[in-house]
């Protein structure tokens, strides 16, 4: 889950947390790493972020679920590119 909003800097900022249910320090914290590893690939790309049709940046918050620890990385890196897939998509 993810929440973004526009901000008015125009640079991408990502920020993770990660719900108690997710029992254990040792899971919650894999999972937050794995989330971040996550958007760095996919939401942090610095050679898409300059692109001109983008607009500006956005401040990103990822939640990170119980069922998220049990998912492998590339189904999370595939959400975070879902994620910067839909708040590039130029309006027609």
């Amino acid at each position: 889950m993810a929440f973004a909003r526009p901000n008015p800097e125009g640079r991408w900022r990502v920020g993770v947390t990660v719900s108690r249910r997710l029992r254990g320090a040792v899971r919650r914290n894999r999972v937050r790493r794995r989330l971040r590893e996550a958007a760095r690939r996919r939401l942090l790309q610095p050679a898409a972020a300059t692109r001109p049709d983008e607009g500006g940046g956005y401040d990103v918050v990822l939640i990170g679920r119980p069922a998220a620890g049990d998912l492998p990385q590339a189904a999370l890196d595939e959400d975070a590119a879902r994620i910067r897939r839909r708040l590039t998509r130029v309006p027609t």
